[in-house]
């Protein structure tokens, strides 16, 4: 089914003309994105958490948070603060349901990706949602965003490798350790992981919670390392 839908993704996109996602106007350098629109994007920059890449006033080695993370996460990034124009495409492809959405998102990540030192061989797998939300969604925009960032970085992407076997409601929650005790355990990863490096795609970056107890179910498969790009970061 995935295959299939990125055969007709890629032939649609090649006999149709495309238009901005957010606008309806004709596109600019980014993918199904005008220049106008283009212009509201605050691509992310500056000194960050060596690790995390949340936002700090000087360069340090890594933040406060950094230390709770699982030993496997070599690095976090977003390429994007969520807000303007990156909010409205990461709210256009989640819940109106714009799937050309994921090519300006992916080509976000893209480029944050390439700023990181990863290794041959990486293999791209999408935070996955539960089966039942995917379900009532009909889709998972990290997929979406995912399934190009691999063909464009020349990467497998490997989107069952990673389950959620159970749902939660963590972006309700406020608090850091709300949001952890949300997400503990959500995950079970397949054991092809072992000795893998993983890159692991998601929409939105917030606490690390979710890509925090990703990356602890992709370690208790042997996992090699685990880096973290996301489209936007809300914190």
């Amino acid at each position: 089914m995935g295959f299939l839908r990125a055969t007709l993704t890629a032939l649609l996109d090649a006999i149709t003309p495309h238009f901005c996602v957010l606008c309806g106007s004709l596109p600019g350098g980014l993918p199904w994105l005008c220049d106008t629109c283009a212009d509201g994007l605050d691509l992310r920059a500056g000194p960050c958490c060596l690790r995390c890449g949340s936002a700090r006033p000087l360069p340090t080695p890594v933040c406060d948070a950094c230390p709770d993370w699982p030993k496997r996460l070599v690095v976090a990034r977003a390429a994007a603060p969520h807000v303007g124009t990156a909010r409205a495409l990461v709210h256009a492809l989640k819940y109106r349901r714009a799937l050309a959405a994921a090519q300006p998102l992916a080509h976000m990540v893209v480029g944050a990706a390439r700023q990181l030192r990863l290794p041959a061989g990486v293999i791209v797998v999408p935070i996955p949602l539960h089966r039942a939300r995917q379900r009532a969604r009909g889709f998972n925009q990290a997929e979406e965003i995912a399934r190009v960032v691999a063909r464009e970085l020349g990467y497998p992407l490997r989107s069952r490798w990673l389950r959620r076997i159970r749902d939660g409601a963590p972006s309700i929650v406020r608090t850091v350790a709300g949001r952890r005790r949300a997400v503990r355990g959500a995950f079970r990863a397949a054991p092809q992981v072992r000795k893998c490096a993983v890159l692991l795609i998601d929409d939105v970056l917030t606490t690390g919670a979710t890509v925090g107890s990703a990356a602890r179910a992709l370690a208790r498969k042997g996992v090699g390392d685990v880096y973290v790009v996301t489209a936007t970061r809300s914190r």
